[in-house]
């Protein structure tokens, strides 16, 4: 059985329809890459499957139990958690307290609460910045402790938003070996990300999504050979 399991998933905004029948299945210790040209609806589904937004039709299952309805806590304590494309941090924040704040989701005394935000800070490389104020790191460190507060909910299933744009190529590469390690120590991964050096390195498989529709899926080094690809990312002549 997949971790997560989606189905069908449907979402409109008015007249306007963002995904359309999308079905996707994630396995358990995989890192699914999630990609697309801009507007293809990638963040529609991390907030549908985040309880952010509820599907006009469709189910999403995690570990076989739906998780359609439920608010967004609640599915964080699923064990869903995901982190925003846009860095999120409470600026006037020291960096360990961002994290615990995330960390009470699993530990409602301060004093575990904050030991666990410390673990997550030097999982994600952060050990030495934890009394600093969140606004004081670079876009690097910020998105280091996006995915420190992601971590500190104890997922099994970890959603990343373009943790890599921005960055230059050596902070890519960084990224790229932190999301292998979180993999590693056993949380499945979805990745929405823009690099495609970053896609080509470190994907078991990924989706292509375009105008809310999946338009293939498979090992990334043959997907992007497809021509309804190339047709979604360079226009139909490449095709």
């Amino acid at each position: 059985m997949a971790l997560l399991d989606v189905q069908g998933l449907t979402r409109h905004f008015g007249g306007v329809g963002a995904v359309f029948e999308l079905s996707f299945s994630v396995n358990e210790g995989e890192i699914l890459g999630l990609i697309g040209p801009n507007g293809a609806g990638k963040t529609t589904v991390f907030n549908l499957i985040t309880g952010f937004v509820r599907p006009s039709k469709g189910t999403i299952r995690l570990d076989g139990q739906s998780v359609v309805g439920l608010r967004p806590h609640a599915v964080a304590r699923r064990g869903i958690a995901r982190t925003f494309q846009i860095v999120k941090p409470f600026p006037g924040l020291s960096v360990r307290e961002n994290v615990t704040l995330a960390a009470f989701l699993r530990h409602p005394a301060r004093k575990d609460a904050e030991a666990a935000a410390t673990a997550q800070l030097t999982r994600v490389g952060l050990a030495g910045r934890v009394d600093e104020l969140a606004s004081q790191l670079t876009l690097m460190d910020q998105k280091r402790l996006e995915m420190a507060k992601a971590l500190a909910t104890r997922p099994r299933l970890l959603l990343l938003d373009e943790p890599m744009g921005g960055l230059n190529a050596t902070e890519v590469d960084d990224a790229s070996d932190l999301v292998r390690q979180i993999r590693a120590s056993g949380v499945t991964v979805v990745l929405v990300e823009h690099v495609m050096k970053a896609i080509m390195r470190i994907s078991d498989r990924v989706v292509v999504m375009n105008q809310g529709e999946k338009i293939a899926e498979g090992r990334p080094e043959r997907v992007v050979e497809e021509p309804a690809v190339l047709a979604a990312y360079f226009g139909k002549r490449v095709a």
